[in-house]
């Protein structure tokens, strides 16, 4: 009995024992957690119980154009901040905040005296003189936070490409938005010790952490040709009053982009925030987001695959009575009475489909397929912007004669703007197909460099032979067919017309896009141009009146701005443009009979309509115009 009481006892001491070791290993334990593991965690949140802390935003970076014209800027502004711990009059400080900066006042007083939160936002980006009007008034409780303000020295100007940001300087669209991780910076801290109130405590350590300000983008854009292309596109949309115009400008023998522009556009410092659909429609990229029907833009392209492909050479005959029938169908030539007898140069300046029909037929559906691949079609260039398209083909499978037939003079293919532009630079420099950029450098605050943009070939699409003999044959468009509108004395300048009808529930509709793609010098491009006239209202949709003229006036706006010299007989060039021939009146009579009088007269046309009778003629009877110039006839 006293054994089992001692025993007894002895376990019980053991049990205490245990229990004491527990908790003391249990403490050291919980100790090591705190002291340790959780040592930088607690000491910040004690850090922000005891402290109150004012961001310092990085100031964004500059964007800049090829010669390094600022194009996005920053300035100093300030955000308005209320504590309303520290808030020793509250009535005046309200009326202050609310009379400098034009605030409700009743909605300001309860900012000002509401203690349940350490601070109140008051108001973002106050500009530098109001800010001071604060600071001079030395009230308690208002606090100013350096930030910065995002500014558009040109407006209107690049509306797309840029993009623009937030009210918090956070990049919302175009290079402002793919370009953020280098523009943003890194924020700073500025951090002063509190009492339980959050009132700061005289003499106390603050401590502050500068931030680091965004890296500068340097684009390919050039601003003076730029406003060139804006100016050029005002005028369209003013004279041919189209839903939207699109220009491009690139650089064949690198992939830059020299200039790009839309409209509608915006004015970047005001962007209509409150009209979200607006907002949305206008900051839109056409020439990068967007896809269309080329139309006869891309018998260009056909032209250099077939005589590359030795299916046909510039010399060679082809008939054209106004038509072909591929699978039953009757595919149309837009010159309903045929071309006739015509070289494959003339097909080309004469935008015969009929020829680019056999062209088709002649490669066919693999090879078609595969210089669609080669010219960057159905697939993303990789330009540096946010939602490049990749355009639309026809699953090849599936493709039928009669499709592929429509595909060799721009239909039944959708690519977009800058798509067909890049193809058509590679068909123009060589055959090498550049990956277009914007983005030409990225330096930091120190002007160190942090990355550079060489260019790329994406792919070999043609050989040199074939590419001079396509310069030579896009020329022969420019001086001696419906192109002419692009002629320009003393220089030499080449170029294709297109005119493409929409379609809506798979059905034609009368809605067009007319476009014009050249380059400049013809023989040894340094520049190509495209612009597109979605929906013309004016009365006129032809490529050849709606944009041509337009893509003449970046020409010139680019000769006058390089100041070249000419290199061609101006003189001799000027006659050929002498408004010597007088239109006939051609209502009333047949299309045959019409088209024989123009023709004898050395006058182009184009025909709108399907009738056999003209109705109407453009321009009016009795109008002096120049040999080659273009009458247009409604039938």
């Amino acid at each position: 009995m006293y054994n089992n009481s001692i025993y007894s006892l002895q376990k019980r001491l053991l049990a205490v024992f245990l229990l004491i070791i527990s908790i003391f290993f249990a403490l050291i334990i919980r100790l090591f957690v705190l002291q340790i593991v959780k040592s930088n965690w607690l000491t910040a949140k004690a850090a922000s119980q005891w402290t109150r802390d004012l961001p310092i935003n990085a100031k964004r970076g500059t964007i800049t154009d090829t010669n390094g014209a600022t194009l996005a800027e920053s300035y100093s502004s300030y955000d308005v901040y209320v504590r309303a711990s520290m808030v020793t009059e509250p009535v005046k400080v309200a009326k202050l905040l609310s009379q400098v900066i034009g605030l409700n006042y009743e909605d300001t007083f309860k900012k000002v005296t509401n203690t349940t939160v350490s601070e109140s936002l008051i108001k973002l980006q106050l500009d530098n003189t109001l800010a001071q009007k604060l600071i001079s008034a030395n009230l308690k409780g208002i606090m100013l936070s350096e930030n910065n303000k995002r500014y558009y020295p040109y407006g209107d100007l690049l509306t797309q490409v840029l993009g623009f940001t937030t009210i918090d300087n956070v990049g919302q669209a175009g290079i402002e938005l793919y370009a953020e991780k280098y523009l943003q910076g890194v924020k700073g801290y500025a951090l002063e010790e509190s009492d339980v109130n959050g009132v700061k405590i005289d003499n106390s350590l603050s401590t502050y952490i500068p931030a680091v300000d965004g890296c500068n983008v340097k684009l390919t854009i050039d601003v003076n040709i730029q406003q060139i292309v804006e100016n050029a596109l005002q005028v369209l949309c003013e004279e041919q009053k189209p839903k939207t115009a699109t220009a491009i400008v690139m650089n064949p023998n690198t992939g830059e982009i020299v200039a790009m522009s839309s409209k509608p556009s915006f004015d970047l410092n005001n962007p209509p925030r409150n009209n979200v659909s607006e907002l949305l429609s206008s900051v839109k990229n056409l020439s990068v987001v967007d896809v269309y029907e080329p139309g006869s833009t891309f018998k260009v392209l056909t032209t250099a695959t077939a005589i590359e492909e030795g299916v046909t050479t510039p010399t060679e005959g082809f008939y054209d009575p106004g038509y072909r029938i591929v699978d039953g169908e009757k595919i149309k030539c837009w010159k309903l009475i045929g071309h006739g007898q015509q070289t494959m140069t003339d097909g080309l300046c004469n935008s015969c489909n009929s020829v680019f029909v056999d062209l088709a037929l002649r490669l066919g559906t693999n090879t078609m397929y595969e210089y669609f691949e080669k010219y960057g079609f159905g697939n993303t260039l990789g330009v540096d912007f946010l939602g490049e398209a990749s355009g639309i083909l026809m699953n090849k499978q599936s493709a039928k004669k009669v499709d592929l037939a429509r595909m060799g003079f721009g239909q039944a293919v959708a690519v977009s703007p800058l798509q067909l532009i890049s193809a058509i630079c590679s068909v123009l420099n060589g055959g090498k197909l550049y990956k277009p950029f914007f983005i030409s450098e990225i330096t930091d605050v120190n002007n160190n460099l942090v990355a550079r943009t060489t260019p790329t070939v994406l792919n070999k699409t043609i050989s040199e032979q074939t590419s001079a003999t396509i310069r030579e044959m896009l020329e022969a468009v420019v001086t001696k067919s419906n192109a002419i509108n692009a002629f320009i004395p003393g220089y030499r300048v080449s170029g294709k017309t297109g005119t493409s009808q929409k379609y809506e529930n798979g059905k034609i509709v009368p809605k067009y896009v007319s476009s014009f793609v050249g380059a400049y010098p013809a023989n040894n491009p340094e520049y190509v141009v495209l612009v597109i006239a979605d929906e013309p209202s004016s009365g006129n949709y032809f490529g050849s009146v709606v944009a041509t003229p337009y893509a003449k006036l970046i020409f010139e706006g680019i000769i006058n701005y390089k100041q070249d010299a000419p290199t061609e007989d101006v003189e001799a060039d000027k006659l050929k443009l002498e408004k010597n021939i007088q239109v006939p009146n051609l209502v009333g009579l047949s299309l045959t009979e019409a088209v024989s009088k123009l023709s004898a007269l050395g006058l182009q046309y184009e025909v709108a309509g399907e009738g056999e009778i003209v109705l109407e003629q453009t321009p009016p009877p009795q109008t002096h115009v120049f040999k080659n110039s273009i009458v247009i006839l409604t039938t």
